[in-house]
């Protein structure tokens, strides 16, 4: 009994639901912006200095390409950092060094 009543009840909530919307009862608006796997405060990337590929094979080759840029840029600031601590500890060893002689020689 309750199958034979189950279309009907299906076009009265449909009906319903399409008055409801033309009423304007009912606002669905998508977001003008989603976004993934972002936090707060972090910059959309720019994606119009990406590369165009005519393959998937391709874009695979020119990530691998970026990947293998990035880590030596990442190993390039790491001696450049362990260079800047060795010549800022030489340079205070100077300024100690010149501080005593300018004060043995001042005396």
């Amino acid at each position: 009994m309750l199958r034979s009543r189950m279309p009907g009840l299906l076009v009265c909530v449909s009906i319903a639901a399409m008055l409801a919307g033309l009423a304007g009862c009912v606002n669905v608006q998508a977001p003008e912006r989603i976004e993934v796997g972002s936090s707060p405060g972090r910059e959309p990337i720019d994606t119009s200095r990406v590369p165009p590929t005519g393959s998937h094979e391709e874009a695979r080759r020119k990530i691998a390409e970026a990947y293998q840029r990035i880590d030596y840029l990442d190993r390039k600031v790491r001696d450049l950092k362990e260079d800047k601590e060795k010549y800022k500890d030489e340079r205070d060893e100077y300024k100690d060094k010149y501080k005593r002689l300018k004060k043995r020689y001042d005396d």
